[in-house]
């Protein structure tokens, strides 16, 4: 039983510490030029936080409705207004939680910031998301130095 622990927390450590940090990169640069998505601080959320809750259309007309909150388990979630259905935009786990949001309508991308620690070795982590709404899926990931990013978008009232 011993051995099975002691590979668990190994392979634990590789995953989470064996990710390349990224200070330059195409998505990197593709979230920097990205437009805002409004925030706004804790709309009926306890405690209050940074919420998204707003329609985007792409340059072809497409609506999708983006909605999630930094809160413990926090993701993205994109609902397409023509047929309903919901897709995880982005969801980078317990304790990563959402910090920016961002939308490039000529390309149809969406772009999460998220950051936090991770529950196991309590690291700070950023990872930016890059999700096609055409497509409805993931196109990239990446675990990103926070200090090669802009700031954060400010919160509208």
């Amino acid at each position: 039983m011993g051995q099975i622990r002691l590979f668990v927390l190994l392979f634990a450590v590789c995953f989470f510490s064996c990710a390349r940090t990224m200070r330059t990169g195409a998505i990197i640069d593709r979230y920097s030029r990205a437009e805002c998505v409004p925030v706004r601080f804790g709309p009926g959320i306890q405690p209050p936080t940074r919420a998204w809750d707003h329609t985007v259309k792409l340059s072809d007309g497409v609506m999708a409705h983006v909605s999630g909150a930094a809160l413990p388990g926090g993701r993205i979630d994109v609902r397409f207004t023509s047929d309903g259905t919901q897709h995880t935009a982005a969801n980078a786990g317990d304790y990563i939680y959402p910090a920016d949001v961002r939308f490039d309508d000529r390309a149809g991308l969406l772009y999460v910031k998220a950051s936090g620690h991770r529950a196991v070795f309590g690291e700070a982590q950023t990872w930016l998301f890059e999700y096609d709404l055409r497509q409805r899926r993931e196109r990239e990931r990446a675990l990103v130095d926070p200090d090669v990013l802009p700031p954060e978008c400010p919160e509208t009232r």
